[in-house]
């Protein structure tokens, strides 16, 4: 194999680093970078040079290209390129599909990047026949973890021809930041107006990320130790915002508005905040909205964090945990998330340790959902409130607890790095290509 072809709808950090790494790892191979457009509707990324990337479609927004055009422009540079083996982001919907025919026209061997599994799958019926027929195009596939390779492995893609470890990020990164974030604590809290104990949640604001279960469990939280001065802090921006800043107002739950917070020049507490401070002097707990922030900033939430929670109800993988992860902090996912079962596996708790009754009865009660570096919960039973709650109230109560499962955190998520990913995808195009 001389020329190696990876294509993504539009290269964000993510796949800049996943790319790197193939580049690096790819030895007398020549890896060809190649994106739809520069921009979609859905990320609003900012991004510096990006050397070598071939852009299909400049100025096009990725998700608005007429499947033909998607086709032709493909069809030309892969065939420019004399590119032997593609990998591509999946067949649906028509982007992705028109690469992929593109490919196959040409006579490529092609490697499927995907992170669905069963429990995120939609399609029934007709739906699902034709789904099994557009993965068999496929040569290999590189998924996220093993609960993406039994699904495609029952669409009919052979095992041996499926890899782990598409989603990854560059640890290093997030670990080196999160370092020097921690090295000037004071500064970065009073530069982003971060309390001093918060828990952390990170990403889009939408219907499956299931934060409204989040908020309830937080006000449960809030109920059954009156005294706690954690915080909830909220990064990213979409269309449940407004429903999200109603429902913190029914539950009498404090929201602070973060969005303008910048770190250049620092920033001085909001007014509003100061009408919130109780008799104490301290700022009473409540919800905190920070907007849609580049991934240069994502660390600081990160590193000044207490836990990371993802609630969501379904969710391919979930990157935001691999990144919390790097960053060092014990992690709240729920069962259906994709990244569950390989980020967060059963094991014992890491390290002898000395507990108070009431945090052994905690643990006692929360077994079967405890994980070396953090819990899980199931989103849809009739309790995934009150069990997000007692995670909460557990985390909040114990530091050392914390610490040691943000360690254990650290060490778990080296398993998923961006150079692993190039190792893998690197094995996939061999196997594509049937060796």
């Amino acid at each position: 194999m001389k020329n190696l072809g990876i294509l993504w709808a539009q290269y964000g950090p993510y796949h800049l680093a996943r790319a790197a790494a193939l580049k690096r790892l790819a030895g007398p191979v020549r890896v060809h970078a190649l994106e739809l457009a520069n921009q979609t509707s859905t990320y609003g990324w900012q991004r510096a040079a990006t050397g070598d990337l071939i852009t299909l479609c400049p100025g096009a927004v990725a998700d608005r290209l007429s499947f033909g055009r998607v086709f032709q422009r493909c069809r030309r540079m892969f065939a420019e390129l004399k590119l032997e083996v593609c990998i591509l982001p999946s067949y649906a919907p028509q982007q992705p599909l028109a690469a992929l025919l593109a490919a196959k026209s040409l006579g490529l061997r092609t490697v499927m990047m995907n992170e669905s599994h069963a429990g995120t799958a939609r399609a029934r019926g007709i739906g699902a026949q034709i789904k099994r027929r557009l993965v068999g195009l496929f040569d290999a596939g590189l998924v996220g973890g093993q609960p993406q390779k039994r699904y495609f492995t029952a669409l009919g893609l052979a095992p041996e021809k499926i890899f782990t470890g598409y989603d990854a990020v560059d640890n290093d990164y997030f670990a080196r930041r999160a370092e020097e974030i921690r090295g000037r604590a004071a500064a970065a809290r009073g530069e982003y107006d971060l309390p001093e104990h918060y828990f952390l949640s990170l990403g889009r604001f939408v219907g499956k990320k299931n934060l409204p279960a989040l908020i309830h469990a937080y006000r449960k939280f809030l109920g059954a130790g009156q005294n706690s001065q954690t915080h909830l802090v909220l990064v990213g921006s979409g269309e449940e915002e407004a429903k999200l800043r109603a429902l913190c107002q029914e539950l009498n739950l404090p929201v602070y508005d973060k969005a303008k917070t910048k770190a250049e020049g620092g920033k001085r507490e909001s007014a509003f905040a100061a009408l919130r401070r109780d008799k104490s002097g301290k700022v009473a707990p409540g919800v905190h909205f920070y907007g849609f922030r580049q991934i240069e900033e994502n660390p600081v939430f990160y590193a000044l964090a207490d836990a990371f929670i993802l609630p969501s109800s379904r969710e391919e993988w979930g990157l935001v945990v691999n990144e919390a992860m790097a960053c060092g902090l014990p992690v709240v996912v729920s069962e259906t998330a994709g990244c569950a079962e390989d980020l967060l596996p059963p094991g014992r708790l890491p390290g002898p340790r000395s507990l108070t009754p009431a945090v052994s009865r905690q643990l006692t009660r929360l077994a079967g959902r405890l994980r070396p570096n953090g819990l899980v919960f199931n989103p849809h039973s009739a309790n995934a409130e009150a069990a997000l709650a007692d995670a909460l109230t557990l985390l909040a109560g114990d530091a050392g607890l914390r610490q040691q499962m943000g360690a254990t955190s650290r060490e778990r998520v080296r398993q998923f790095s961006c150079e692993e990913f190039a190792r893998n995808a690197l094995l996939a195009a061999q196997a594509a290509l049937g060796n």
